[in-house]
């Protein structure tokens, strides 16, 4: 679109929207980094990555787990362009907030001219103060120096902020050997998968057992040592449409956050499987992000998906950890098309057989949603879907918060003789407003050897 110079100013909301096609922006899913056509106009060489990013769902209270983004505006024509104003359109409530000094090249105070080939960065946050759907558009206003026109280019931008309405109560592990004493691990999230925090003994209960104390595993130093396996998928459509760089610095963020006693092993996969970490599981952050950070040739792991097959390896191998806790965290972008060892049945009974938890996160366009969601759910684990690649970075903060901050370890009596074959947990609370929360999970109980 180009706009008569002196006017960008006096667009109204409307003619914007229909402009970049807002109307269908909102809502939780779609974001991601875009593809072609999108908000960028061919009307300058001034481009806008990604060219629209959906937040997602951000429920009460979680504003603050929630990454600014970064945006690239990037001159790929021949000459310089006068980047005369950069800023928010159709922002209803100041839902997104603006910072032209952000990210990792910041753009200069305007107006400023960027060269061919050049690059800035500007953040936007999403910072809303009520509960809604919310759109608005990143706008560069170009003064071409060869014209009296001004280009304009654009990204979209949405998010939702919303109330917490519902509950999910997991059980992700259970320690019953020896009797009576008893551990169960147990995570609380609400509808977007945020973790609720600072529960007590007096919201839990567990269908007639003696609870002899509750804990969040942030504030405890005892039982709460993590073995955690990372299983990345790097499939021809993961390296084509570059994921993988987004899953790389999402498993980082996860590896920052372990504690010192914790120790994690990486496994990518593609058709084949390779264990980045041969030596076993380690404690070494340095060490496994130089492992996260290595990527295996395409000719030595193919381009197919092997997702089972990964993740039956990476159950296998966390047995060796003497750990209190397990989770293995399973990626992929697409349907398994070349396991030859596994299926989703195996991977289920292998993980119930040592009672580890699989979280799921799925991501992409071919995503098999229905079968990630039952390998989690089966397993003890969550399931995380992020409305777009980019969201993956939130989404692996979600899970450190889970693993190691928020997940809370119930200390109970399960006496001799008790024939029940499953532990279920029962939460009950009233939140700030006084509305009553409440919601159930259970888990197989592991027979002692």
């Amino acid at each position: 679109m180009t706009l008569e110079y002196g006017k960008s100013r006096l667009l109204v909301p409307a003619l914007l929207a229909a402009s970049i096609g807002l109307s269908g922006c909102g809502g939780g899913g779609g974001g991601g980094d875009g593809g072609g056509g999108g908000g960028n106009t061919p009307a300058t060489a001034i481009t806008v990555t990604p060219e629209d990013f959906n937040f997602g769902v951000i429920t009460e209270g979680n504003l603050e787990q929630t990454r600014p983004r970064e945006f690239v505006i990037r001159n790929q024509g021949a000459r310089s362009y006068n980047i005369a104003d950069i800023g928010l359109q159709l922002n209803d409530h100041a839902a997104f907030v603006l910072d032209r000094s952000g990210g990792n090249n910041p753009c200069e105070a305007r107006p400023f001219d960027l060269a061919p080939g050049d690059s800035c960065t500007v953040e936007v946050e999403f910072k809303p103060r009520s509960f809604a759907p919310f759109v608005a558009a990143l706008f560069v206003e170009t003064d071409d120096p060869e014209s009296s026109t001004v280009g304009g280019t654009l990204a979209k931008l949405a998010g939702t902020y919303a109330e917490i309405d519902s509950i999910n109560v997991t059980v992700n592990q259970i320690n019953a050997c020896p009797r009576p004493d008893a551990i169960a691990y147990v995570s609380v999230t609400d509808q977007a998968g945020f973790p609720i925090r600072n529960l007590h003994d007096g919201h839990f209960t567990l269908d007639g057992l003696t609870v002899r104390d509750i804990r969040q595993v942030g504030g405890n130093p005892t039982d709460t040592d993590l073995a955690l396996s990372i299983v990345m998928d790097y499939s021809g459509s993961i390296t084509d449409d570059g994921g993988a760089e987004n899953m790389e610095l999402g498993a980082k963020r996860l590896v920052d956050a372990m504690n010192d006693n914790d120790e994690a092993d990486i496994i990518k996969y593609a058709e084949k499987v390779k264990v980045m970490t041969s030596a076993g599981f380690t404690a070494d952050k340095n060490f496994l992000k130089e492992k996260i950070d290595e990527r295996p040739p395409e000719e030595e792991i193919g381009r197919s998906t092997a997702f089972y097959d990964a993740t039956v390896k990476a159950i296998d191998r966390i047995q060796t950890s003497d750990k209190h806790r397990k989770a293995v965290i399973a990626l992929t972008d697409g349907e398994d098309t070349s396991s030859v060892d596994a299926e989703l049945g195996d991977a289920i009974r292998e993980a119930l057989g040592i009672d580890v938890p699989v979280f799921t996160v799925g991501f992409g366009q071919f995503l098999q949603e229905e079968e990630l969601q039952k390998l989690a759910a089966e397993t003890g684990g969550l399931f995380y879907r992020p409305a777009g690649d980019a969201n993956l970075l939130d989404v692996f903060g979600y899970l450190a918060s889970v693993l190691f901050e928020d997940q809370y370890i119930i200390y109970f009596q399960l006496p001799e003789g008790d024939e029940r074959s499953s532990l279920k947990v029962n939460v009950e609370y009233l939140d700030e407003d006084s509305e009553k929360r409440e919601g159930d999970g259970s888990k197989i109980i592991p027979a002692c050897s």
